[in-house]
C-alpha cells in the first residue's frame, strides 16, 4: 500500500489541526449547519476575553534533572484560549504544564495567561513574555502570524505552538493523531447507533474537523457500510448555548450517536436526556462522565501533553532545544480513554483489535479508494494517507454532511 506523506511519523506520535481557529475565530463563521441547512446562531464566538496572568504554584521535584552549563533554570508560560478549569482542552493543557512542573521543580518556573484571542493584543502579549525573561513560551493554540512577528524578532526565545502551521527555528509546531481516536469511537458507534446516523458538533471547517468527522465514518462504516456523519458548525468552541442548541437540532433529526469538540458537556447532558449514546473529545474528565452517566462512550485522551511539555522544557535547560524542517510537525498520540459503563464488550473488542492494527501498520485510517463528499477522488485503491498527510486535510470524505 503506497503511503501518501512527505515526512516520517514520529513514535508513538502522528498529527491533525484545531487550524484556522485564529482567524475565523476573530472574523466568525456564520451560523448553525446542519446538512445543507442553516440554523440561527446566538451568541458571540469565543476570543478576546480579558487577560490574566497568574504564576504556578511552587512544587517539588519529582524527577531531578541536570541543568545546561551556564542555565539552570528555565522560565516558561503557557498563553490559553481558554480558562484552565473549563473541564477541557484548556484545562487538559493547564495539567500538562503541572506536569511538567512537577517533573523540574525548581528547576522550572511556569506561568499562564487564560483566555487570549486573535487580535494585535496578543502580539503585544508575546512580545511582553519576552521582554519579561521567558526561555520558552507554549500558545495552546495555533496564533499564527501573532506569534510569529514576535519569534522573528526575538530568536533567542523559543516558542511551541499547538496546532502550529508556521515555521521558524525558534518556533515548533506540534498538534495530536485524533484521526486515529476518532476512527476508533467510529467503530463503536458503528455498532451502537442503530440507524447508522451519527451526529458531530464541531466549531470551524478545518483539519481538526475534517479528521473528526472522517475518522468517526470511516471507522463506522468498517462495521456498517451505511453509515453517515451530520455535522453542525457552531463557530466557537466554547457556547453552551449554541452546544445546545446544535444537539437538540441534531438529535430531532434522528442521530443515533452524538460527539463533539466543545470544551464543555452540555451537548453530551442533553444527548444523555435523549438516551442517544455520546462522547468526549478533550480529555478524559469527570464532568463529562457524569453528563452522559448512562450513555457516555469514550473520550479523546490528552495525557501525551504533560510529558510533550516536560521534554520541551527539559531540552531548553540542556541546551538541545531545536524545531523541525518546514512543513514537518510533532503529533502526540492522542488514545481513547477508558470505556463508559455500558459499552459492550464486543465493541471494546473490536476497537482494541483495531489500535492493534493501526499501531502495526497494517491498517490506516485513510486508505483508497476514497471520494470526498462532493464526488472527487482523493485516495486510489492501494493507496493510504499517514496522520501527517492529513495534518493539512480539507475535505470531508464521502457520507458526511454539513461541513
Amino acid at each position: 500500500m503506497t503511503q501518501k506523506s512527505s515526512k516520517l511519523i514520529l513514535p508513538r506520535t502522528a498529527a491533525v489541526s484545531r487550524r484556522e481557529a485564529l482567524k475565523m475565530g476573530a472574523v466568525g463563521i456564520g451560523g448553525l449547519a446542519v446538512g445543507g441547512s442553516v440554523l440561527a446562531a446566538c451568541g458571540g464566538d469565543d476570543s478576546g476575553s480579558t487577560a490574566t496572568t497568574t504564576a504556578a504554584p511552587a512544587t517539588t521535584a519529582a524527577a531531578a534533572t541536570t541543568a545546561a552549563p551556564g542555565l539552570d533554570k528555565v522560565k516558561a508560560h503557557w498563553v490559553y484560549i481558554g480558562p484552565p478549569d473549563d473541564n477541557g482542552w484548556t484545562e487538559a493543557h493547564d495539567i500538562g504544564r503541572q506536569v511538567a512542573q512537577n517533573a523540574l521543580g525548581d528547576q522550572l518556573e511556569t506561568a499562564y495567561t487564560p483566555n487570549i484571542g486573535f487580535d494585535a493584543s496578543t502580539t503585544q502579549l508575546f512580545q511582553q513574555l519576552v521582554d519579561d525573561g521567558n526561555h520558552l513560551i507554549f500558545a495552546n493554540t495555533e496564533y499564527a502570524g501573532l506569534m510569529s512577528v514576535v519569534a522573528e524578532e526575538n530568536p533567542d526565545t523559543f516558542f511551541v505552538e499547538t496546532n502550529g502551521h508556521t515555521w521558524l527555528d525558534n518556533i515548533l509546531p506540534f498538534y495530536l493523531a485524533h484521526e486515529i481516536p476518532a476512527y476508533l469511537l467510529g467503530i463503536a458507534a458503528g455498532h451502537m447507533a442503530a440507524n447508522g446516523r451519527i451526529g458531530y458538533i464541531g466549531a470551524f471547517p478545518t483539519a481538526t474537523a475534517y479528521n473528526d468527522v472522517n475518522g468517526l465514518l470511516l471507522g463506522a462504516r468498517s462495521v456498517n457500510p451505511d453509515a453517515v456523519v451530520e455535522t453542525v458548525l457552531v463557530s466557537t468552541f466554547f457556547d453552551p448555548q449554541k452546544a445546545a442548541q446544535a444537539a437538540n437540532a441534531l438529535l430531532d433529526s434522528g442521530v443515533d450517536f452524538l460527539f463533539g469538540v466543545m470544551d464543555e458537556p452540555t451537548f453530551m447532558q442533553i444527548s444523555e436526556e435523549a438516551g442517544i449514546w455520546t462522547g468526549y473529545w478533550n480529555g478524559d474528565f469527570a464532568s463529562a462522565r457524569n453528563a452522559a452517566p448512562t450513555k457516555f462512550v469514550a473520550s479523546f485522551e490528552l495525557t501525551e501533553l504533560g510529558p510533550f511539555y516536560t521534554e520541551q522544557c527539559r531540552r531548553v535547560l540542556n541546551g538541545t532545544w531545536a524545531s523541525v524542517a518546514e512543513g514537518d510537525v510533532i503529533l502526540l498520540d492522542n488514545p481513547l480513554s477508558d470505556w463508559g459503563p455500558n459499552v459492550p464488550q464486543h465493541v471494546k473488542d473490536e476497537v482494541a483489535a483495531a489500535r492493534a492494527a493501526i499501531d502495526s501498520g497494517e491498517l490506516s485510517v485513510y486508505q483508497g479508494p476514497l471520494n470526498d463528499n462532493e464526488g472527487n477522488q482523493r485516495l486510489a485503491a492501494g493507496e493510504a494517507l499517514d496522520s501527517k498527510g492529513g495534518y493539512a486535510i480539507d475535505w470531508a470524505v464521502e457520507g458526511v454532511s454539513g461541513i
